[in-house]
C-alpha cells in the first residue's frame, strides 16, 4: 500500500483534497503520547491502493509548536512513500518556505498547487512547468473547492511513491553552503548520518538552532554540537543576524527568488466581493459591520426559533391529551408517561427551535468566509488583553462548544497563554447555553436584551482576562 502524506500550512486546502480523495469516511488519530490529531484514510488512485494522511497545518519544521514537531517527526519516520506539498499559489512566496524545508528531507515530493483562481485573481499567473523544474519535483496546478486537478495531483503523488527516490535539497549562498559542507564532513566523520537522517539534512538543521537534530548529535559527539554552534556563530557574525535566522533568511530568500523567477504579477481583478471585503475588513467600520451581523444572527434565531417553538410544544401537549384518553388520569401510569411527554417536549420544544438555525447561521457565516474575518477584527482585541491574537480561535470555537475550545489552547506557544484562554473559553456561552438564552430571557425579554446579554459576557470576558494577564506573569514557550 502506498502511504501519502499531505502537508501544508493552515488554510491552503489540505482537507478539501483530503475529502476529494477519500471522501468523508476517515477517522482520527493522535500522535503517540500526544493531544496532536492528524486524519487518515484509505482511497484508490490510479489503480493503486493508497493510505492518505492528513497531517496537521503548519508553517515551519523547525519550531516548538508541539503540531509542527509531530509532523516533521512523522516524515523523518520514513513511514510514507510521498509526501503531497499542497501550497496556496496565491501566497506562493510564503508558502515556498515550507516546501524548502520539505525538499531539505529527502523525502518524494509532488507539489500541488492549489487555489490557482485565486492567484488569478491577484493577478499572478505562475508558470507551473518552470517551478516544477526549479524546485527539481512535479508540480500540479488545482483549484481543489471545484475539483480540478485533485485527480492529477493524486497520480503524480502515486508514480513519485512508485519511482521513489529522494527530492534535490536546495542551494543556498556560497557562505551558507561552504558552512553546511564544513559542518558535513565533521557529521560523516562521527558517524552521526543515517538513512533517516542524512549528513546535509543534519548540519542544515543544526546550523538551523532545531533541538531535535542538536539533541541527537549531542548523544552521539558532543564535538560536533560545538562545531556546528560554532560554525553558526561565524556565519552569523558575518551576515549580521542571529545563528537562527540565517538559515531561515536564506529560505525566505530563496522562496522570494523562486517567486519571481515563476511569477508574474499583473492589476489585480477587482470585484464585488473585494469591495465588500474591504467594508467588512475596515479597522473601524468593519467592527460596526460585525456588530451588525452577529446583532442581524441573534434576531435570526429568535425569529425562526419563536416561530417553530409553539407548534412543537403544542404537539407534545396535543400528545398528552391523546394519552388522557388511553389512560386514567389519576393513575401511577398516566403520570410517569405525561411527566416524559412534558420532559422530553420542554427540552426540545426550547433547544431545537433555537440550536438547528443558530447551527445553520453560524455555518452560513463559517462558508462564506466570515468567521475568520470576525477573527482577525478581533485580534486587537486579543492583545489589548494580553493574549496573543491566536487566542481568537480557541473563543470562536467556544460559541460552538467548550471542549473543542479548550483543546484549540494547544495552538498557543506560552503555558501562560494556553490558561488564560481556556479560562475565558469557558465563559464564552455554547450552542447548549445559547438555546437556554434564546429560548428564556429571548422568550420573556425579547431578542435586544438577549443580544445585550453576549455583549455583557464579552465585557465580563475583557475584564478577567485582563486580570488574569495581570496576574500571571509570562512565561517561555513551552
Amino acid at each position: 500500500m502506498i502511504r501519502i502524506a499531505l502537508v501544508g500550512q493552515p488554510n491552503a486546502g489540505k482537507s478539501t483534497i483530503f475529502n476529494h480523495l477519500v471522501g468523508y469516511k476517515a477517522h482520527t488519530s493522535n500522535f503517540p503520547g500526544t493531544t496532536v490529531e492528524y486524519l487518515e484514510s484509505e482511497a484508490f488512485v490510479d489503480g493503486a491502493r493508497a493510505e492518505v494522511i492528513d497531517l496537521p497545518g503548519v508553517y515551519s519544521l523547525t519550531s516548538l509548536d508541539e503540531a509542527e514537531t509531530q509532523a516533521r517527526d512523522y516524515l523523518l519516520s520514513r513511514q510514507v512513500d510521498v509526501v503531497l506539498n499542497i501550497i496556496d499559489a496565491s501566497l506562493l512566496s510564503r508558502s515556498l518556505e515550507l516546501t524548502l524545508q520539505l525538499l531539505e528531507l529527502g523525502v518524494p515530493l509532488v507539489v500541488c498547487l492549489n487555489m490557482e483562481d485565486e492567484a488569478r485573481r491577484k493577478g499572478i499567473q505562475i508558470d507551473a512547468d518552470r517551478l516544477a523544474e526549479v524546485l527539481g519535483v512535479p508540480v500540479v496546478p488545482a483549484i481543489a473547492v471545484r475539483g480540478i486537478g485533485v485527480k492529477r495531483t493524486a497520480t503524480a503523488a502515486v508514480a513519485a511513491a512508485r519511482t521513489g527516490g529522494s527530492s534535490p535539497s536546495p542551494t543556498y549562498g556560497s557562505d551558507v553552503e561552504a558552512t553546511i559542507a564544513a559542518l558535513e564532513d565533521e557529521i560523516r566523520a562521527a558517524s552521526i548520518q543515517t538513512a533517516r537522517h542524512p549528513a546535509r539534512l543534519i548540519a542544515v538543521k543544526l546550523l538551523d538552532g532545531d533541538p531535535h537534530f542538536a539533541s541527537l548529535a549531542s548523544t552521539r559527539d558532543g564535538g560536533v554540537t560545538e562545531r556546528a554552534v560554532k560554525l553558526s556563530e561565524d556565519l552569523a557574525r558575518r551576515r549580521g543576524k542571529t545563528p537562527d535566522g540565517v538559515i531561515s533568511a536564506e529560505r525566505h530568500a530563496k522562496a522570494m527568488e523562486i517567486f519571481e523567477e515563476v511569477s508574474t504579477v499583473g492589476k489585480p481583478i477587482v470585484g464585488l466581493r473585494d469591495r465588500i471585503d474591504r467594508l467588512l475588513m475596515h479597522r473601524t467600520l468593519g467592527l460596526i459591520l460585525m456588530a451588525a451581523i452577529l446583532y442581524g444572527l441573534f434576531v435570526f434565531v429568535f425569529k425562526v426559533g419563536s416561530l417553530a417553538e409553539r407548534p412543537l410544544i403544542a404537539l407534545f401537549e396535543r400528545a398528552i391529551e391523546l394519552l388522557a384518553t388511553a389512560l386514567p388520569e389519576g393513575g401511577l401510569a398516566f403520570a410517569a408517561v405525561s411527566g416524559l411527554i412534558q420532559g422530553v417536549g420542554g427540552a426540545l420544544g426550547i433547544v431545537l427551535p433555537y440550536l438547528v438555525p443558530f447551527l445553520i447561521g453560524l455555518a452560513l457565516l463559517e462558508d462564506i468566509g466570515y468567521l475568520p474575518r470576525a477573527g482577525y477584527l478581533a485580534d486587537g482585541l486579543m492583545h489589548r488583553i494580553g493574549l496573543h491574537g491566536k487566542s481568537v480561535v480557541p473563543f470562536i470555537l467556544g460559541y460552538g462548544c467548550s471542549v473543542p475550545a479548550v483543546m484549540a489552547t494547544r495552538i498557543l506557544e506560552s503555558k501562560r497563554d494556553r490558561f488564560i484562554t481556556a479560562m475565558l473559553a469557558v465563559m464564552v456561552p455554547c450552542v447548549a447555553r445559547a438555546t437556554i438564552v434564546f429560548g428564556l430571557i429571548g422568550y420573556f425579554l425579547g431578542p435586544h436584551l438577549a443580544f445585550l446579554l453576549y455583549v455583557i459576557n464579552l465585557v465580563v470576558i475583557a475584564a478577567v482576562g485582563k486580570a488574569l494577564t495581570a496576574l500571571c506573569r509570562a512565561s517561555p514557550p513551552a
